[in-house]
C-alpha cells in the first residue's frame, strides 16, 4: 500500500538571520575559487549566494500566495547569464566551466537558506566543498595520465610527416584528429593527441631537436 508524504515547507521568518548565514556560507563556498585567482572569487560567490536569499525572501514578502516559484525560476536565468560570462573559449580549450558551475550551486544554496531549509543548505556545502577540494586531487591524477593537446607543429618537407607521427605512437600518444596544410615550401600539422603528461613532455623535447621542425605550439 503506497502513502503520499506532503511535506509543508513554511518559508517565513528568520529574514534577518538567513541573510547573514547566506553570506557566510556563500563566502565560504567561494574562497577554493579565490586561492585558485579565478574571476569570480570568494566576494562574487558570497553576493550570489546572498541576492538568491534575498529574492528567495521576496517571494514571500510580496504577499503572493500562488506561483510563488516564479521568482525562484527567475533566480536560475539570471544566475545562468552570470555563469556564462566566466566562461572562455581559447582554441581548443575551455575554461571557467566549474567556476560557472559554483555560481549556478551558490545560488541554489542561498534559496535553500531562503526557505528555512538549513540541513539541506549544510549539505550543499559540504558536498560542494568536498567535490571542489577533495576531488581536487583525483582530477590532477586523471588530468597527468589523460592530457589532451592540440598541437600546431610546422615542418620544413611533407615527408617529415610520417617521422611525427611515428614519434608520437613511440611515445604511446593517441592521435584523435589530424589535419594537413600547406603554405608554399612548408607543411603545417594541426593534430589532437591524448596521452600522459610525461610522454607528452617527451615529445616536446623530441620535437625542440629535429631540424626540420620549423616551429611548434600547443
Amino acid at each position: 500500500m503506497m502513502t503520499t508524504l506532503d511535506f509543508h515547507i513554511n518559508p517565513e521568518g528568520n529574514e534577518i538571520f538567513k541573510i547573514i548565514v547566506s553570506v557566510i556560507a556563500g563566502c565560504l563556498f567561494g574562497i577554493e575559487r579565490e586561492i585558485r585567482g579565478k574571476f569570480a572569487g570568494f566576494r562574487t560567490i558570497g553576493l550570489i549566494c546572498l541576492g538568491a536569499t534575498v529574492f528567495t525572501i521576496c517571494s514571500y514578502l510580496l504577499g503572493v500566495t500562488d506561483n510563488r516559484d516564479r521568482i525562484a525560476a527567475n533566480i536560475i536565468t539570471g544566475v545562468g547569464f552570470i555563469g556564462a560570462g566566466v566562461i572562455f573559449r581559447n582554441n581548443a580549450s575551455i575554461s571557467g566551466i566549474t567556476t560557472a558551475a559554483t555560481v549556478w550551486v551558490a545560488a541554489a544554496l542561498g534559496m535553500l537558506i531562503g526557505i528555512n531549509q538549513y540541513v539541506l543548505a549544510c549539505l550543499c556545502l559540504g558536498m560542494g566543498l568536498f567535490i571542489l577540494y577533495a576531488l581536487d586531487f583525483l582530477q590532477i591524477w586523471i588530468d597527468d595520465r589523460f592530457q589532451h593537446r592540440a598541437y600546431h607543429i610546422t615542418l620544413s618537407d611533407m615527408a617529415e610527416r610520417e617521422f611525427v607521427l611515428a614519434a608520437m605512437k613511440e611515445n604511446d600518444l593517441k592521435i584523435n584528429t589530424t589535419k594537413l596544410t600547406r603554405i608554399q615550401s612548408e607543411v603545417v600539422m594541426d593534430v589532437i593527441i591524448t596521452g600522459r603528461r610525461k610522454s607528452l613532455e617527451h615529445f616536446n623535447g623530441w620535437l625542440l631537436q629535429q631540424p626540420t621542425v620549423i616551429s611548434f605550439s600547443w
